[in-house]
């Protein structure tokens, strides 16, 4: 893109991002970028603030990996003699399936898992009847229903249990129900 006032070329911060190699002035890639592109991308560089945080990032990288290799990794004599030993030796046999691979392992060790899990299971379970189960209520402390004989109740297949009428409550609703009739 073309500024039309200027005549310069701006770019957008995608290209931009992609130019931070180039930028870099220690750098082969430095050369493969036109004069006017480097402008462009540095003009951005200095315009855009994102775009100045990630070069300055990207640039402290790269400071940080050539500091990490400035110095050359060379092998000591030890690790030669030790390669030439291996190699002597010949390749190793690995045994085709280790002990620990079977069946029967990973099933000892889920059994050695799941055992303790199971026990803590079982003694909470113990635990919480024991805690929460009440002895049966003494017979000096006898409730009003558990004072109707079990003869005497009418259980109904609902939820409520209730105690069969006597000859005298039969009485004295019907009782209820003429004087009701007769507007008395």
């Amino acid at each position: 893109m073309i500024d039309k006032v200027a005549k310069k070329p701006n770019i957008l911060c995608r290209q931009a991002r992609k130019r931070f190699a180039a930028l870099d002035e220690g750098n082969d890639a430095s050369m493969s970028l036109s004069v006017t592109e480097r402008a462009a991308a540095n003009r951005h560089v200095e315009t855009c603030s994102r775009c100045a945080l990630e070069y300055r990032l990207f640039a402290l990288q790269r400071a940080t990996l050539d500091a990490g290799a400035a110095e050359p990794i060379a092998p000591d004599e030890d690790f030669f003699k030790a390669l030439r030993a291996r190699i002597a030796r010949g390749p190793e046999l690995s045994p085709s399936r280790r002990a620990d691979e079977s069946w029967a392992a990973a099933l000892l060790v889920t059994a050695r898992q799941l055992v303790p899990a199971m026990a803590v299971l079982l003694l909470l379970m113990v635990g919480a009847t024991l805690f929460w189960w009440q002895p049966p209520a003494e017979t000096s402390l006898v409730t009003s229903q558990a004072a109707v004989r079990p003869r005497e109740r009418v259980v109904f297949p609902d939820m409520y249990d209730y105690p069969e009428p006597t000859r005298d409550d039969v009485l004295e609703t019907l009782v209820a129900v003429e004087e009701k009739e007769n507007g008395k």
